[in-house]
């Protein structure tokens, strides 16, 4: 049975939450004086109030844990509303127009990483700080920030917590999924002061150095500058955020058992191993095609870039230091192939994430060895566990969802009037949160001249890839809201 009174009230507490976060940017509003500070007060006072409305319409009730329906409604419609929110800075500054100001906050939320805006130096550093907070916010789950802060979600935020985690499993690490949430954000926040430290031993300024910090750790992508991270030419502070990247890709939750000792839960997990030896060979692969074809002389060099560009893509962050769609073929597919792997389960990156890639093909094996021996049973095992068939059927069925979804917003994006390169290769990484493309974006441009209807079509499937598609079609179905 669904609760609306109580949908609302959540609701309403995590609009307040993304008001307050409007003040941050006021601290680069003031500190540079761009006059840009009137328009973070506007969007503070717009999101104070439908959050205030939400909360009066709403309430708690003496039975006021979410029940599951409650909370996919919560997680679906909240970050729809955050997103919606979260634009209204473009908006109000007048550099946007609304349909791009929303590509860009959803986009921003999601950590996908691309941009409407077609040349970032007039942009005011209030916005371009909001840019980067953005993505860190919606790297972990501002759900799951709430879950930590609120005490009365009860078993709903259990709920809740797992349909805002990437991946098909998220392990509590504690008995209490508040406690859980806790550690995760605090990880999250140590190694955002890590990654900002580093860079600024590397000669970045300090508010470059947040911002950069910000976008690299939630794997974002977002820069400051219209070359991304070849703006730095430096290879430390590229090596950096190369390191960081690949971090931000591995579950949160193996970092916890680093931390307490348990080096082998990181070192030896599956998911891990397959994305490390994934990134290298295409690495190896792409390096030698470089050298090969002469678009580069140095092994070296060509390694580093091509290992640059596939941790990026892999990791949905989408940084670049170099336009690798002007790279040889073979080069460039390998590269593409990556759109659609992602990083590990629990991390910050989208994708379809390397658990379930894992368990396809661990799946497609069993299938052969049954047609070899038609009485044998061969469970199917990740991490030393037999993996149920709700599990393996939950991961043909999200693979059936993504493409078919890819497919319906390549439709939807030729028909806006794109060509088919660009529309395709557009949805899938959209989908992925990836952030660049191909055809008239490339992996250096930006999505500023793409029609109104494609920037909301791609908008929304930034959304469904960054929830995983259910919390959000759920929503769309008229039995969801039956009593």
């Amino acid at each position: 049975m669904i609760n609306p009174r109580l949908i609302a009230h959540l609701t309403g507490w995590i609009i307040l939450f993304t008001g307050l976060s409007f003040l941050l940017p006021l601290i680069p509003a003031y500190l540079y004086g761009d006059g840009s500070a009137v328009w973070f007060w506007e969007s503070l006072v717009i999101s104070t109030f439908l959050g205030a409305m939400l909360l009066a319409v709403g309430g708690l009730t003496s039975a006021h844990e979410p029940r599951y329906r409650d909370s996919l409604a919560v997680v679906g419609i909240s970050w729809f509303l955050i997103s919606l929110i979260g634009s209204l800075p473009f908006m109000l500054s007048g550099h946007l127009d609304p349909f791009s100001a929303i590509f860009e906050s959803f986009s921003g939320f999601s950590s996908t990483g691309a941009t409407a805006i077609a040349d970032l130096r007039p942009i005011p550093k209030s916005l371009l700080f909001w840019r980067s907070f953005s993505q860190w916010l919606g790297g972990m789950g501002i759900i799951v920030l709430m879950v930590a802060v609120l005490p009365f979600l009860g078993v709903g935020g259990q709920i809740m917590f797992k349909s805002e985690l990437s991946g098909p499993a998220s392990d509590k690490l504690r008995p209490r999924v508040a406690q859980t949430a806790k550690i995760l954000w605090g990880l999250y926040l140590v190694m955002t002061v890590l990654l900002l430290l580093l860079l600024l031993a590397g000669g970045l300024d300090f508010f470059e150095a947040v911002c950069q910090a910000l976008s690299t750790i939630s794997t974002g992508g977002f820069s400051n500058f219209n070359q991304s991270a070849a703006y730095h030419d430096s290879r430390y502070v590229q090596g950096v955020i190369l390191i960081f990247m690949f971090l931000g890709s591995i579950s949160f939750a193996l970092y916890w058992q680093l931390c307490r000792g348990n080096w082998r839960a990181l070192v030896l997990n599956a998911e891990v191993l397959f994305l490390t030896a994934l990134l290298l060979i295409v690495s190896l692969i792409s390096s030698a095609s470089l050298v090969v074809s002469g678009t580069m002389s140095s092994p070296f060099e060509a390694f580093f870039q091509s290992l640059f560009q596939a941790v990026s893509v892999a990791s949905t962050s989408g940084q670049f230091t170099a336009d690798w769609t002007d790279w040889p073929h073979l080069s460039q597919a390998l590269i593409f192939f990556l759109f659609f792997v992602g990083g590990c389960s629990g991390s910050t990156s989208g994708g379809v994430k390397c658990i379930r890639w894992l368990l396809l093909l661990k799946t497609i094996h069993r299938a052969c060895r049954r047609l070899i021996h038609p009485r044998g049973v061969f469970p199917v095992r990740l991490q030393g566990k037999n993996m149920s068939d709700q599990v393996l059927e939950g991961v043909w069925l999200f693979f059936l969802i993504y493409f078919l979804t890819m497919a319906v917003g390549t439709l939807a994006v030729t028909a806006s009037g794109l060509d088919l390169l660009t529309a395709f290769s557009a949805s899938a990484s959209a989908l992925g949160n990836v952030g660049p493309s191909l055809g008239l974006v490339g992996a250096t441009g930006s999505y500023a001249d793409f029609p109104a209807a494609a920037k909301i079509i791609l908008s929304l499937c930034m959304l469904l890839g960054r929830l995983e598609f259910y919390s959000f079609l759920v929503l769309f179905f008229p039995e969801f809201w039956r009593r």
